[in-house]
């Protein structure tokens, strides 16, 4: 009986000890119950911080103003300081009026980053970096089935100040004169040159024709030796391209006997647009316009902000689109159009023929004339020097000549610099232009004049542009 209790008691003993496999269980059971309380605790905040991470991805992936302003400061900077040349295009960027393409490729050795853009009705600024190499030529644009988009456009490139970095931020602008040239989709080659590295040959001179006035003066910069071309497709966003302000004017000025009418403002975020139309009895075209706008304020704003100052359609050969500094974020009040000069073509004027080998011409504006005609190569070069009230770069012929037996060619290759009244033989500031006739074998040229005469006015001429009513 003595041992059946010893038993007893030792049993009992050993169950008062759980065996060591229980007591590891145990000890993870504890070890998932306290899990499972934190979890309790902190499981609302965790879902909510997936939630607003979802959503993050989703706001930087779905609109590209969002992207931007989460972007980091450094790129800001740089894309401020891209369009740092331009008042109209930095309020744009101010204002997130930019759409994200975010493409990057690289040929040779060479990378291009297309950044951004900056769209509206009239104009696309492509914002972008290149890292070994520099910029060539105007681009090519091309529709969803590879033609080219026969619209008239030019282009600037203009590199960024970014504190002294070597390859910052540029900017490339493409100006339409009709919104509805402007694409939804489109492929955009752009064309550079590798940076010329010490031992290499010196790079190739700039193409003699880029994309101009008109499809016809395309010639392919991929025939030029050492050229790249970099190819982005482009889809914009309609829907973010903000619509114009209009304000209606319909008010008419006369100028040197010709009436001009005023129609219209339009203020987009790239730039402001000035409509002029012309009285079909005038005798002279408008070929070109100095003017500056005054708000009530007597404020006065002349900076026309843009590689496009003017355009003109097929309709007439006056100019009568004005490009200036955008309003859009700011619109002044009380505004008045102030003329200062113009520039005419008669409607009849003669062409100006030059005798290649006496180096006589017929039919040069007043304070025009021919100083020089100097055979080069196979072709022949012509000095002209004209009177300095003429704007700086604006060249005394049209882009055609014409051979005695009839035949058409276009200027390729034009230069104009300022010549200074101390380095003038008459004592007054001129205009040097220089023509190169390339292979060109007569002894006489007929050339179109791009103007005839230039006004001044001492007593601006002014246009209230406040809406008719």
């Amino acid at each position: 009986m003595e041992n059946r209790i010893v038993e007893f008691q030792a049993m009992m003993n050993e169950l008062a000890s759980p065996p060591k496999l229980l007591e590891d269980s145990m000890q993870r059971a504890r070890r998932r119950a306290r899990r499972s309380r934190m979890l309790r605790r902190f499981s609302a905040p965790l879902g909510t911080v997936a939630s607003v991470a979802a959503c993050f991805v989703l706001m930087v992936n779905l609109f590209p103003t969002f992207a931007l302003a989460c972007s980091s400061v450094p790129v800001i900077r740089e894309l401020a300081a891209a369009v740092a040349f331009s008042p109209s295009l930095s309020a744009a960027v101010a204002h997130d009026y930019v759409q994200y393409i975010g493409q990057s490729q690289t040929v040779d050795g060479v990378k291009v980053d297309l950044g951004y853009a900056i769209v509206d009705q009239h104009q696309m600024v492509f914002v972008y970096s290149i890292d070994g190499g520099r910029f060539y030529t105007s681009p090519e644009l091309l529709d969803e089935n590879g033609d080219h988009i026969a619209a008239a456009y030019s282009t600037s490139n203009v590199k960024g100040d970014i504190s002294g970095q070597a390859n910052g931020m540029e900017s490339m602008i493409l100006s339409f004169s009709a919104p509805n040239e402007l694409p939804e989709r489109f492929t955009i080659n752009m064309y550079f040159l590798a940076e010329q590295q010490p031992e290499t040959p010196a790079m190739p001179a700039p193409p003699k024709a880029s994309l101009g006035e008109s499809i016809e003066d395309w010639t392919d910069p991929q025939n030029d030796p050492g050229v790249l071309c970099f190819t982005f497709d482009v889809a914009l966003d309609m829907n973010r391209i903000a619509q114009p302000i209009t304000v209606p004017v319909n008010r008419w000025m006369e100028l040197d006997g010709q009436r001009i009418q005023v129609e219209r403002l339009e203020y987009t975020p790239t730039r402001t647009i000035l409509y002029l139309g012309e009285d079909q009895t005038n005798t002279a075209w408008l070929k070109s316009l100095k003017f500056w706008f005054e708000d009530q304020s007597g404020r006065r704003y002349d900076d026309k902000d843009g590689s496009l100052v003017s355009s003109s359609t097929l309709e007439s050969p006056s100019q009568l689109t004005y490009y200036f500094q955008s309003f859009y974020y700011d619109p002044p009040k009380g505004l008045t159009l102030c003329v200062d000069k113009a520039e005419w073509l008669d409607k009849d004027a003669p062409h100006v023929v030059v005798d290649l080998t006496s180096g006589e011409a017929t039919g040069l504006p007043a304070g025009v004339e021919l100083v020089e005609v100097r055979p080069i190569g196979g072709g022949v070069e012509l000095t002209i020097l004209s009177p300095k009230l003429r704007e700086q770069f604006a060249q005394s012929f049209s882009h055609t000549y014409w051979d005695p037996e009839g035949g058409e060619h276009k200027w390729h290759q034009v230069s104009t610099i300022r010549v200074d009244a101390e380095d003038s033989d008459s004592g007054e500031a001129k205009h040097k232009e220089v023509f190169y006739l390339d292979n060109y074998s007569w002894d006489a040229v007929e050339l179109e004049l791009s103007y005839t005469s230039v006004a001044e006015y001492v007593e601006p001429v002014r246009v209230s542009l406040a809406a008719e009513r």
